[in-house]
């Protein structure tokens, strides 16, 4: 983009017409809103850093009237001062535009999100990130109960969960009425406090990983990070091929995993890393191998360690197992969408201890109707 090609164009054709005869002009601004799935609008500012970091220098003037002109084409919607969104037929023509692009790109977005967080097990100061998603209120006798059974048996990434009440924000999201904002950290928390701490770790892969007697036994499916668009857990959640639940309360399941490796010479820190997380009751990393060995029949590259991680997905996976992502405010059956989850980061001290959630939840609908839990 350029400001010679700034005149406003006639809206003429469908809104992918639009797209295909001047690419250079709205991609780039498409592809900024799609590469941001869990911001729910972006201001005109936050779309011009994002066109920047593509390597594009347009004029504020410029990108107001390719804004404007995809309202007009119908691929943008604009709620005043907050910032712009794709409408239906954007996602449509994001999508396309970015489905070879995005191939390995969770695995960017996941470096640089560990390089953002600054969170310190020690002072339990800093930022983490957390997966976030909305759960009906009438249900939420049921969502606490499965949310301590994944917590309890170790399961999780640390020991604190994200609420937000009716009315509330999530992750920059307003919670609707009838509705509580759920939010668990990811392993990407964990990959940063590795990294801060003289670790570096690799991500090879998402696994569907057995559990048997409360211990990691084997890998049963895997997808790369470098080779997807999507995130290889939730692709297991939603395609109903864990049993969390069933891990959590006996021991023996499919739970979410995430495969990294580290270099041979980091492993006593890493090792000392673990133990610091373990005695600040910060749980999430399962395993540990040894080096150059195979680590839950994955072999490993040469001088390297493979590390099993947990994932925040996994109390989520368990709320999904038992119906209870997919549901509206009332209780009753709702689109499958509405149980994606959420995720981006999050001021740790704003976390509580999965064991106060119920009754954070009590205190949210005490405050707000005379409706009790």
């Amino acid at each position: 983009m350029s400001p010679s090609t700034s005149a406003i164009l006639p809206i003429a054709g469908s809104a992918a017409d639009l797209v295909r005869e001047h690419p250079d002009r709205y991609g780039p601004i498409l592809i900024a809103l799609r590469d941001q799935p869990w911001r729910e609008l972006l201001s005109s500012r936050d779309l011009m850093d994002a066109l920047t970091a593509q390597g594009l220098e347009p004029s504020e003037r410029t990108l107001r009237l390719h804004l404007q002109e995809l309202c007009d084409g119908g691929l943008l919607v604009r709620e005043g001062r907050r910032g712009y969104r794709l409408s239906e037929a954007g996602q449509v023509q994001a999508r396309s535009l970015t489905a070879n692009r995005r191939l390995g790109s969770v695995l960017y977005r996941m470096e640089e999100t560990a390089c953002s967080l600054d969170f310190d097990p020690a002072t339990g100061l800093g930022s983490v990130s957390v997966n976030a998603c909305l759960v009906p209120l009438a249900a939420i006798e049921a969502v606490c109960d499965a949310l301590e059974s994944v917590f309890a048996a170790g399961l999780a990434v640390g020991e604190r969960v994200l609420v937000s009440g009716p009315g509330g924000e999530l992750l920059g999201r307003a919670v609707p009425e009838g509705m509580v904002g759920l939010g668990t950290m990811c392993s990407l928390t964990l990959a940063s406090v590795l990294m801060r701490r003289g670790v570096p770790s690799h991500p090879i892969f998402g696994g569907l990983l057995h559990v048997a007697g409360g211990q990691p036994a084997h890998f049963l499916e895997m997808i790369r990070y470098d080779s997807t668009s999507l995130s290889p857990n939730e692709v297991f959640i939603r395609a109903g091929m864990t049993s969390v639940g069933a891990a959590a309360t006996s021991g023996t399941g499919a739970v979410t995993a995430s495969f990294r490796e580290v270099p041979m010479a980091a492993v006593p820190r890493l090792r000392a890393v673990a133990a610091e997380l373990g005695e600040h009751g910060f749980p999430g990393i399962l395993h540990i191998g040894r080096p150059g060995m195979p680590v839950l029949n994955i072999p490993v590259h040469e001088g390297r360690v493979g590390v099993v991680l947990a994932t925040g997905l996994n109390p989520l996976a368990c709320l999904w197992e038992r119906g209870l992502l997919d549901r509206g405010p009332d209780g009753s059956r709702a689109q499958v969408d509405a149980g994606r989850p959420m995720v981006g980061p999050a001021p740790y001290a704003d976390l509580i201890p999965h064991r106060d959630v119920r009754s954070a939840v009590r205190r949210i609908l005490t405050s707000t109707t005379s409706v009790s839990v």
